[in-house]
C-alpha cells in the first residue's frame, strides 16, 4: 500500500480562533476631530489609517506568494480569510482617508509616502523577507488591537461611527494575528525563520515609527500645530502615559525575540468574544472562512 496516500498533512497553523470575512461598511471620518474634539489624537489615528490601504495589500501579496507551499488545510483556510479581511480593511480605510482628505488634510500625500516605501520593499526584499516584514507589521497591529480592545477611552471619546471602525479592525487583526507568522514558519528553516523575523521587527520598529512621526507632522501642520510642544507632548503622553498604548505593549514587543514565541502566546480571545457578543455574532462562524 502506498503510505503517502494515507498521510495527514502536518499541522502548520497555530491559530486559536476560527474567523471569517465580515464585509462591513462604515460612515467614519466624517468629523474633523472625531476623537473627543482632540486634533492631536485624531491625527494619530489618521496617521495610522493613511498606511493601511496599501499596507494591507502588501500583506495579502506577501502571504499569497507562499500559499502554494502550504499543505495544512486549516492554514490554507485561514490564509483565504486573512486575505479577505485585509481586503475589506484596505477598502474601508481608503474611504475613511478620502473623507479625511476632504476636510483639508493631506491624506493623499501620506498614502504616497507609504506607497513609496512599499515599492522599495517589493523591489529590494526577497519574497520571504517581504513576508517577514508582514509578520512584524502584523505584530505591531496586533499589539495596537490588544490595547484598543482593552482601553475604555476611545469608547468614551470617539464618535460612534469611528469607534465602530477601529474596534472592528482591532478584532479582525486579533483573529488573524498568527496567519502570516505561521505561513513564514511553514516555509522557512528554524534558524532562517528566527533570523528573518528578528531582522524584520528591527526594520519595522525603525521605519514604521519614522513614518508615523512624519505623518503626524504633516497632519498637525494642517491645523497649525506642527511646532506646538503642547501638541507633541499630548501625543507622547497618550502613547506612554495614559492610556499608554506603547508603554503597555513593551512586554509583548520584547516577547517577539524569544525563539519559541508565537502570537497566540498572548491569548486574548476573550476580547474578541466580548466584541462578538456586543455585535450579536455567534462565537464561532459556521463553515469555512471565505475570501471577500
Amino acid at each position: 500500500m502506498d503510505t503517502a496516500l494515507n498521510e495527514t498533512p502536518a499541522l502548520q497553523s497555530g491559530s486559536k480562533l476560527a474567523f471569517e470575512v465580515r464585509n462591513r461598511r462604515f460612515a467614519s471620518g466624517e468629523d474633523r476631530h472625531w476623537y473627543g474634539g482632540d486634533p492631536v489624537i485624531t491625527a494619530h489615528y489618521n496617521a495610522l489609517s493613511s498606511m493601511f490601504p496599501d499596507g494591507e495589500r502588501f500583506f495579502c501579496d506577501s502571504v499569497r506568494a507562499q500559499k502554494d507551499k502550504i499543505t495544512d488545510p486549516k492554514l490554507l483556510t485561514e490564509i483565504s480569510a486573512f486575505v479577505g479581511q485585509e481586503a475589506v480593511h484596505s477598502r474601508e480605510h481608503k474611504l475613511y482617508n478620502e473623507r479625511i482628505q476632504a476636510q483639508g488634510y493631506p491624506m493623499d500625500k501620506l498614502e504616497g509616502l507609504t506607497q513609496y516605501g512599499l515599492k522599495i520593499a517589493r523591489r529590494r526584499l526577497p519574497l520571504k523577507w517581504q513576508l517577514g516584514q508582514t509578520c512584524a507589521l502584523e505584530h505591531f497591529t496586533a499589539m495596537l488591537a490588544n490595547q484598543l480592545l482593552r482601553d475604555t477611552e476611545m469608547a468614551e471619546k470617539a464618535k460612534p461611527e469611528d469607534y465602530e471602525l477601529w474596534m472592528w479592525h482591532a478584532v479582525e487583526e486579533t483573529e488573524h494575528k498568527a496567519v502570516a507568522f505561521d505561513t513564514l514558519k511553514a516555509v522557512s528553516s528554524p534558524v532562517g525563520f528566527y533570523i528573518n523575523r528578528v531582522r524584520a521587527i528591527l526594520m519595522t520598529t525603525l521605519f514604521f515609527n519614522i513614518g508615523l512621526v512624519v505623518n503626524m507632522w504633516l497632519l498637525l501642520r494642517a491645523d497649525g500645530l506642527q511646532w506646538s510642544p503642547r501638541a507633541w507632548g499630548r501625543w507622547v503622553w497618550y502613547m506612554f502615559g495614559k492610556p499608554g498604548h506603547v508603554r503597555k505593549s513593551i512586554g509583548e514587543y520584547l516577547d517577539w525575540f524569544r525563539p519559541s514565541f508565537h502570537p497566540w502566546d498572548h491569548d486574548n480571545r476573550e476580547l474578541v468574544e466580548r466584541w462578538k457578543i456586543g455585535q450579536g455574532e455567534k462565537l464561532e462562524p459556521e463553515g469555512d472562512a471565505a475570501a471577500a
